[in-house]
């Protein structure tokens, strides 16, 4: 078999106030065409840290890496930008799909940035989709899919571009046993096939046991491990030893009867009294904790009426931004949209207010909007059907930072106020929610983005990208 990955003694410091961390140690590894290589370690050990440096998402302070015989280490970022999206899939410990955006939109997506057509693009997320057993889910928005689900939906997207090296970061991490065992298939499968190779870090024995080889990771070094059985057989973490129960103090290890005081002494009457005040004092300072936590629970019960409230709105009250048209003059004309999922719930909303940022020179710049039916000061009801609310703005600026060439990066912060009458009486609460979008310079040909990005003739040119909140 023919190596597609090298590294050869890979280190990474990171400085801190008491010193410097050496999260990566001189690690070196071969991971050959089709082989399946796990990395175990308790968290710290600097796992993570080493599969961005293979990734080549982070760089380290010394040593080599090669992809397929390639100096990932001496590429320009643009260069190697275009090859980690084509011949490295990567699958996070977040999700990190797009909230906007269904299950086949998310799966395609890496293929129209790559320059794919649009029926290239969607075919391929379709068949990956159905393979993973998320075929009659393709429409399904990320937060209407259980944990499991949404990583099959990100092993999709990291398959799209047909890897030849899948990256895997606790792919199997807080999925419950069922959603596990699925995840655990898949990647059986694709180890089965033997035509991509697979590198993973992972807690789990049950993930490592899938592996070729496995290596243990501890204080940044890698070391070859034992293969972990299919089904380890835990054994308990604690033993109990010694007496269940402490010892009793010295002091009251006596067996002296406490003798009553003499007759006409003087300690017993100020023992009646003192034992009078103390009583007195006590019921005193009961009643009053009885009232305060009383006075206390009545408080709570509010509070969390209204945090379930807000819970539920968050949960069933939908925002997002739903289209952008940018003319060449610079004025862009989008919608914001409101929807309810639950119709047991009524909600109504005072707002929203909205306001336009664009990224340049690394910091946010405000624009300032023309108009803006969102900024009414008016109450209205969102229901279960989408409810638009157009606003524009003017966005031509001479110098903008292109994170993705020829276009703009923008941030809408919408704020609104939510209360469950029309009169919004009771219970009130503000919700803003930040939406992040890659825009089209609308100064900018196709042709030219196509040619700026290095895309395909023909390829899609969005006009524009939705992107997760950061």
């Amino acid at each position: 078999m023919s190596v597609i990955l090298s590294a050869r003694n890979l280190s990474r410091i990171y400085p801190a106030r008491r010193g410097s961390i050496t999260a990566v140690d001189l690690v070196s590894l071969d991971i050959q065409v089709g082989e399946f290589v796990a990395v175990c370690g308790r968290s710290g050990s600097g796992k993570s840290t080493l599969m961005a440096i293979l990734g080549a998402l982070a760089r380290p302070d010394h040593g080599t890496l090669r992809l397929e015989g390639t100096d990932l280490l001496q590429l320009p970022h643009r260069k190697l930008a275009n090859l980690r999206s084509h011949r490295m899939g990567f699958m996070l410990q977040t999700n990190s799909l797009l909230p906007g955006l269904t299950a086949l939109d998310n799966a395609a997506l890496p293929g129209l940035l790559a320059g794919k057509s649009h029926h290239h693009a969607y075919s391929r997320a379709q068949n990956l989709l159905t393979r993973l057993g998320m075929g009659e889910r393709w429409d399904a928005f990320p937060h209407e899919l259980s944990g499991g689900q949404q990583r099959r939906v990100s092993l999709a997207r990291a398959l799209q571009n047909e890897p030849a090296l899948l990256l895997l970061d606790e792919p199997t991490s807080n999925l419950d046993p069922l959603a596990e065992e699925e995840i655990l298939k898949v990647l059986q499968e694709l180890r089965d096939e033997r035509k991509l190779a697979i590198f993973a870090v992972t807690h789990g024995d049950q993930l490592a046991s899938l592996a070729d080889r496995v290596f243990q990771m501890s204080a940044g070094q890698l070391a070859l491990a034992e293969k972990p059985s299919a089904a380890p057989v835990r054994s308990s973490l604690i033993e109990r030893q010694g007496p269940v129960f402490e010892k009793t103090p010295q002091g009251l290890a006596n067996d002296e009867t406490p003798k009553a005081a003499p007759v006409g002494d003087w300690r017993g009457p100020a023992s009646f009294f003192l034992s009078t005040l103390l009583l007195g004092s006590s019921l005193l300072y009961s009643t009053d904790r009885i009232i305060a936590w009383s006075q206390g629970r009545h408080l709570w019960a509010q509070q969390e009426k209204k945090r379930i409230t807000e819970e539920i709105a968050f949960r069933q009250l939908r925002a997002d931004v739903d289209s952008f048209d940018a003319m060449e003059d610079g004025n862009v004309r989008a919608n914001l949209f409101l929807q309810n999922f639950d119709p047991s719930h009524r909600f109504f909303i005072l707002g929203p207010t909205i306001r336009i940022f664009y990224q340049a020179d690394g910091r946010w710049d405000s624009v300032p909007q023309e108009s803006s039916e969102a900024s009414d000061a008016k109450i209205r009801e969102v229901v279960p059907a989408k409810t638009l609310i157009p606003f524009h703005f003017r966005l031509l600026p001479p110098k903008y930072d292109e994170l993705i060439r020829g276009y703009f990066h923008i941030r809408i912060t919408s704020t609104m106020v939510v209360s469950e009458t029309r009169e919004a009486k009771g219970d009130l609460f503000e919700r803003q929610d930040d939406y992040y979008i890659y825009l089209k310079d609308p100064r900018l040909t196709e042709d030219e983005v196509r040619r700026r990005n290095g895309w395909k003739p023909g390829s899609v040119v969005p006009p524009w990208i939705a992107m997760p909140a950061h």
